[in-house]
């Protein structure tokens, strides 16, 4: 049982971890780029948080699948484990953290190799969406954990998926509202270009 519970508990930390790291990418990247030049420092830090946040996650997600996997309280073997939804405990559930461990994975390879893809304006292009995958992974993982986990009638399991949904909503609402206050800002821009042009006619 012992292996059981750190599976649980390991579970448990990725989350929060998969919660950091998908708030700091949305918070650090949603800023306008003038804003950006003005607090480039602290968006350095929050990049570095985001990263150290995404790799600590992605040890804990394979904690978590080793233990379980070790473990025979349940019966979840490796192919169980790396084949989505073929898990003799609770399949389904257990293979959307098979999927979202997979999308994780992508997300953080392509942040590693951002650098070498930034050469090329058509591997530039390609990023930005698969680097997207983490807001599809995140929510894959919050289901495993509500249908999968045996601690989710807990009070104290609901108010860490509660908190956890409630700060990824947030980050993601300060990020959209970056790009709109960017996009309005340019938008306005170009009008008092187009007015000074036509003054000038």
């Amino acid at each position: 049982m012992t292996l059981w519970f750190l599976a649980r508990a390991a579970g448990f930390m990725a989350l929060i971890g998969a919660t950091a790291a998908v708030s700091l990418g949305a918070i650090a990247s949603g800023s306008s780029p003038a804003t950006r030049l003005r607090r480039r420092e602290s968006r350095l830090l929050l990049q570095l948080a985001h990263r150290s946040a995404a790799v600590v996650t992605l040890a804990l997600l394979g904690l978590h699948g080793v233990l379980l996997v070790a473990d025979r309280h349940v019966a979840i073997s490796l192919p169980g484990a790396l084949v989505a939804f073929t898990a003799g405990y609770r399949g389904w559930a257990v293979g959307l953290g098979t999927l979202a461990l997979y999308c994780f994975a992508v997300v953080a390879l392509a942040g590693a190799v951002r650098g070498r893809l930034a050469g090329s304006a058509a591997a530039a292009r390609w990023w930005r969406p698969v680097h997207t995958l983490a807001y599809v992974a995140w929510p894959l993982a919050m289901a495993h954990g509500l249908f999968s986990g045996t601690d989710t009638a807990t009070w104290w399991a609901w108010l860490l998926y509660g908190g956890s949904a409630l700060t990824v909503v947030w980050a993601v609402w300060v990020r959209l509202g970056a790009e709109e206050e960017h996009v309005s800002g340019a938008l306005a821009a170009t009008r008092h270009t187009q007015r000074r042009l036509a003054g000038r006619a």
